[in-house]
């Protein structure tokens, strides 16, 4: 249907027809570019043995191969590549650990994740870099300054939206959490990262929540239906695509009277104190001051927190529910109860959960970070594609285009990394933090070369100190007002799904919640 429109806007408009000419004149070239720089990707690669080397092989059971090829490779220092289950696109490169200082040193110039990215997404990556490490930038120094004095309305915040979608009662009741949870990440994410009035207006939520989903439903139905060459059209005329483009344009549109309120009072007499303390206002200042306050136009502020919601809302969400299926496994009764117990001693102790108050939830921060070792959402981390080619120092060449990852999934089973990997040890990372010198090394957010949860070097999450405390302010408010368990005879956590590199919690899992009661 869309080379049906393509053929059909051609004939209309016979001028079209000149570019589309000049545009296929390329096609060859760049076809073979890209099988040449294939060839040049010297490594080993890894298939399926057993005679099922299909595409719809790698969506759903790669997590197979990865086993294999940690075991075979990434564990003795070598590299290897596998299919991409995105088949217009180069074979995945996984790399060994001993490459992780390197990666996170190159320029982005060099290795980028924007352009990782952009390649997932088959989007046009020109810009986005700058933009993207401009957003970044924002989180990092203004999240980290003003941290200690969101605590206070996040809290309030939390309880809010938790009653609101969870209403207090006294009988059982059956809901889906998954849909729950994103609404109330969303909602203290956009209170933090967009602005109060922001965070209360519905529209603005969904669209924060949907545009991983819809983006990553255009990429897929561009390419199962447009050659790249003339994907630049389907903006016009692709009901997918057009849906990404007017969720963005809808988005520029709330944003537009808040950034002139912003905008003029930042040019006002009022105080500095009086201004908004949130994530809007950080990138109006952060502008301004560098005289740039013209380049932050509604789009451009509209991009930032689709990058911010992209990063932050289905991850954390994912992960939540994650710790909450194991909380609530009935093999973890007991280590509930220490946590809850934690939990009132810490409360008693501070009396609101300040961050400082939080920092002590050691056992809550241990079981979180012991949750996603075993039951990690994804396989892959801290992920590059090479804009340039680019050669290690030990010969390793990649052609330019090439998608680089690290296996995260690997190092968490190795009992190299951790002993008796397969046992769930609440209490693993805090005997870690005991027994160590670095207290600080250990936690649910911290970054080492096999705990890549938060990614690495500079494009780690710049705001993962946060996520992990809204997390943890969400699950303390679940255990102390709430009796939550599975919804059947089964009370055990659920399979993860899986596709390609990614893994998550099971969405279709229902839970029953109910008032806590005192017995």
């Amino acid at each position: 249907m869309a080379l049906l429109d393509l053929v059909t806007a051609i004939q209309a408009h016979p001028g079209v027809a000149i570019i589309f000419a000049s545009i296929s004149l390329t096609l060859a070239w760049a076809l073979r570019t890209r099988q040449k720089a294939s060839r040049q990707l010297n490594l080993p690669f890894l298939a399926f043995e057993d005679g099922d080397d299909s595409r719809q092989r790698y969506v759903t059971d790669s997590g197979t191969l990865f086993k294999i090829g940690y075991e075979r490779y990434l564990k003795h220092g070598k590299a290897f590549k596998m299919r991409n289950y995105i088949e217009e696109l180069p074979p995945q490169v996984y790399l060994p650990l001993k490459y992780l200082d390197e990666v996170k040193s190159a320029p982005q110039a060099k290795l980028s994740f924007p352009y990782f990215s952009a390649l997932l997404f088959s989007q046009d990556h020109t810009g986005m870099a700058k933009q993207t490490d401009e957003a970044a930038h924002v989180i990092r120094t203004d999240l980290i300054r003003n941290q200690p004095f969101l605590y206070p309305g996040l809290e309030a915040e939390r309880a809010a939206v938790i009653d609101e979608k969870l209403p207090r009662t006294k009988e059982w009741q059956s809901v889906n959490p998954y849909p729950i949870f994103a609404y109330i990440i969303a909602r203290l994410a956009a209170k933090t990262f967009a602005s109060a009035e922001l965070s209360r207006n519905d529209e603005w939520l969904g669209i924060m929540i949907g545009v991983t989903q819809t983006s990553m439903a255009a990429a897929h139905a561009l390419r199962a239906s447009w050659p790249w060459w003339t994907r630049w059209l389907a903006r016009y005329v692709f009901p997918p695509v057009k849906k990404v483009v007017a969720d963005r344009a809808r988005a520029a549109e709330i944003l537009r009277p808040i950034l002139e309120e912003r905008v003029a009072a930042l040019h006002s007499d009022s105080e500095k104190s009086e201004r908004p303390n949130d994530g809007i206002q950080w990138l109006v200042e952060y502008y301004h001051a560098r005289g740039k306050g013209a380049r932050l136009t509604p789009e451009l502020l509209a991009q930032n927190q689709l990058f911010y919601a992209m990063a932050a809302i289905h991850s954390s969400t994912a992960i939540l529910l994650s710790v909450l299926y194991d909380l609530i496994d009935e093999r973890q009764a007991n280590v509930k109860a220490e946590l809850v117990d934690e939990i009132e001693q810490v409360h008693k102790e501070f009396g609101s959960w300040t961050r400082q108050a939080v920092s002590k939830l050691v056992k809550l921060d241990s079981f979180m970070k012991e949750s996603q070792r075993v039951h990690y959402v994804g396989h892959a981390r801290v992920t590059r594609a090479a804009q340039v080619p680019y050669t290690f120092k030990d010969g390793l060449h990649l052609p330019k285009g090439t998608m680089i990852q690290f296996l995260h999934s690997g190092p968490q089973q190795d009992p190299d990394f951790f002993p008796e990997p397969e046992t769930f040890d609440p209490w693993r990372f805090l005997k870690k933090r005991q027994q160590g010198d670095d207290v600080n090394k250990f936690q649910f957010a911290s970054l080492s070369e096999v705990e890549t949860t938060f990614g690495a070097g500079f494009h780690a999450c710049p705001a993962r100190n946060y996520a992990s405390d809204v997390m943890k302010l969400v699950l303390v408010y679940l255990l102390t007002k709430y009796d939550i368990k599975y919804d059947g005879d089964s009370q055990t956590r659920p399979p993860e799904m899986a596709h390609d590199s990614a893994t998550m919690p099971s969405l279709a899992t229902s839970i029953l919640y109910r008032e806590k009661r005192a017995d």
